[in-house]
């Protein structure tokens, strides 16, 4: 069963490309059932009552869920092709916020005048994608940001993957609550970028024995996380 995001499930309305998506990608017609959820999490599954999806009958509603804990992660910013398909596993595997960072070694400085253009681009990737895993609420990627701004983003308990000999990130992550977890380039970071860090009191962890690639580490970090989340620490 396919998903949409709407904007009101009292009033249930289907965009322009969602309706092209239903009537000539998937081609659904008449009492096909789809699930639809709004911008404040609310869900049903309906039933379409004409091929055009323009009217739909709610057949029952969708209980999702609580989650507790949520997830933010600055990640570096990468080469475009392996970051949006970082973004869309990053919504698989449940992060809640993304946020990109301009690292010091990073390839990927700025996106200049595109920057707008592309936040676009990649919250249409990871809305897709949100909804083919049926999430409650959407990823969202809210900004690109350089380490002056990092401060503004940091919440309760906020870690740094790093490569050098520190505590399991699992560790810490089972005894936190919501988590802010930065992640770094192909490069590593920078050693003035180790100095903030450690002035905003930043702890640096571990993912593991080995060295993953930048896309791989926000994946990595989601996915232990979830797991805790899932067993109810």
């Amino acid at each position: 069963m396919h998903q949409f995001y709407i904007h009101d499930i009292q009033n249930i309305e289907f965009s322009k490309s969602q309706k092209h998506q239903i009537k000539n990608v998937l081609r659904m017609r008449e009492n096909d059932l789809v699930r639809v959820v709004d911008v404040n999490g609310q869900g049903a599954v309906v039933s379409l009552r004409d091929d055009e999806a323009q009217n739909v009958e709610v057949v029952e509603p969708i209980t999702f869920k609580e989650k507790k804990r949520k997830l933010k992660i600055i990640a570096s910013l990468i080469r475009n092709e392996r970051l949006e398909w970082m973004i869309q596993k990053a919504a698989e595997t449940g992060v809640d916020e993304l946020v990109l960072y301009k690292a010091d070694h990073g390839v990927v400085k700025s996106y200049g005048s595109k920057e707008t253009r592309k936040l676009e681009r990649f919250n249409t990737i990871a809305l897709e994608a949100s909804e083919q895993a049926m999430r409650q609420f959407p990823l969202l990627i809210t900004e690109i940001i350089d380490k002056n701004e990092l401060a503004s983003h940091l919440g309760t308990c906020n870690l740094v993957a790093d490569t050098l000999e520190h505590k399991h990130s699992l560790d810490v992550i089972e005894d936190a609550g919501d988590v802010c977890v930065i992640t770094g380039p192909e490069g590593g970071f920078s050693e003035e970028e180790r100095k903030l860090f450690a002035s905003l009191h930043i702890q640096s962890v571990t993912l593991g024995d080995t060295i993953l690639r930048a896309e791989t580490a926000p994946l990595a970090i989601s996915i232990l996380f979830s797991a805790v989340h899932g067993r109810g620490k």
